[in-house]
C-alpha cells in the first residue's frame, strides 16, 4: 500500500488542508485513499463490515512509526473522532476507536474516547462539496471536561480526511482550552 511519510514532513497535504481553519501543531495521513486500492477496501471493511482487527492492524503501523519520530513523543492523549450516539447505535461501534487506541498503546500514552461528544448529527459527507462539508461540520463536538487538556498535546484521530472540515472543527475546539498542543492524524488521504 502505498505509504506518504507526511509525518516525516514539516509541511505537507494535511497541514494545508487544515491552514486558516485550526491551529494544529502538525498532521498526518498514512496511506493514500483512492477508488479500487487496497485502502479503500480495507477501510470500507472496518467501517461498514465491522471487522474491528482492520483499525488495530492500522492503529498498530501508525504508532510504531511514530513512537519513532520525537514530535509525537510528547502527546498525553489520543483521541478518536467521537461519533454522534445515533450513529453509533446504529453502527454498535466507532471506527475509530480501535484505530486511536492501538497508536496510544505504541505511544505508551492515554487512550482518551469519553470526554469529548459529538452533539450534532450530520449527514455522510462523501456526496457534498467543499462548501457544504465545511457547513455541516461547523461546531459539533464539545468537549466535556476542557480543564483536564490544559497544557496537554492531543493527538486527534480520524479514519479519512477529505476536506478537513470535521477534523478542524474537533481541533477548533481543543484551541480554546489554554495551552493545549493540537496533532491530527488519520489512516488515510483522499485525493
Amino acid at each position: 500500500m502505498p505509504r506518504t511519510k507526511f509525518q516525516t514532513f514539516e509541511e505537507n497535504p494535511v497541514m494545508r488542508l487544515l491552514q486558516g481553519k485550526c491551529d494544529i501543531e502538525h498532521g498526518f495521513s498514512f496511506y493514500y485513499f483512492k477508488t479500487g486500492n487496497t485502502v479503500q477496501d480495507l477501510m470500507h471493511a472496518l467501517k461498514y463490515k465491522g471487522i474491528i482487527k482492520v483499525g488495530e492492524e492500522f492503529g498498530q503501523i501508525i504508532g510504531q512509526h511514530l513512537s519513532r519520530n520525537k514530535r509525537y513523543k510528547s502527546i498525553d492523549y489520543v483521541i478518536p473522532l467521537p461519533l454522534h450516539i445515533s450513529k453509533k447505535r446504529l453502527r454498535g461501534y466507532n471506527q475509530c476507536d480501535s484505530i486511536a487506541q492501538s497508536i496510544a498503546s505504541k505511544l505508551n500514552t492515554v487512550f482518551e474516547n469519553k470526554m469529548v461528544i459529538r452533539i450534532k448529527a450530520t449527514a455522510s459527507q462523501t456526496t457534498k462539496s467543499h462548501f457544504e462539508r465545511h457547513e455541516n461540520a461547523d461546531k459539533i463536538f464539545k468537549i466535556k471536561r476542557p480543564e483536564i487538556f490544559e497544557n496537554k498535546s492531543v493527538l486527534l484521530i480520524d479514519d479519512v480526511i477529505t476536506t478537513g472540515s470535521t477534523l478542524s472543527s474537533l481541533a477548533a475546539e481543543f484551541n480554546t482550552i489554554p495551552n493545549c498542543k493540537v496533532y491530527v492524524g488519520t489512516i488515510a488521504i483522499a485525493n
